[in-house]
């Protein structure tokens, strides 16, 4: 009977859990804070890359880590970042315009890194291969604003 019934519950409480997690990854991410300044809710057109990989947080020691399941576009402007559905539960896809990203290059042991801040939440980093973000430039047509690291 205990069987049965523990059977019967798991699913409920693994979906509860999983919401539970993923709503705090985007507390602690900023993901949820860019999003009340960003929310996407157009249409996703545009040039448009998936499985990428990105850190965000708000302190350099602790990023969520958003590994290959990044959908990201650039669309007329817009830096358009929507996780895949089964993390997006409370992580609406994020419209960012390049003129409001800040661009720094980092090099941690051997890896390059670009930070992207956003300008209305300059606590919440960013962090993109180097390769994404000449990307991102390439297919805007234009550079991403760019700073010393040491202005962060």
């Amino acid at each position: 009977m205990t069987v049965v019934l523990g059977l019967t519950l798991f699913p409920f409480a693994f979906i509860a859990m999983w919401c539970g997690v993923i709503w705090l990854l985007g507390r602690v991410s900023g993901w949820q804070r860019l999003g009340q300044h960003y929310a996407y809710h157009g249409e996703i057109r545009g040039i448009s890359r998936g499985f990428q990989s990105a850190m965000m947080g708000y302190s350099r020691w602790r990023l969520v880590r958003y590994r290959a399941c990044l959908n990201v576009t650039v669309d007329s402007g817009l830096l358009i970042l929507k996780p895949w559905f089964i993390f997006g539960l409370f992580q609406p896809p994020l419209g960012i315009p390049l003129d409001d990203l800040v661009c720094a290059e980092r090099t941690f042991l051997f890896w390059t890194f670009c930070e992207l801040r956003a300008a209305p939440e300059p606590r919440i980093r960013m962090l993109v291969s180097q390769r994404l973000a000449r990307w991102i430039e390439s297919s805007a047509g234009r550079p991403i604003s760019s700073a010393q690291a040491r202005e962060f």
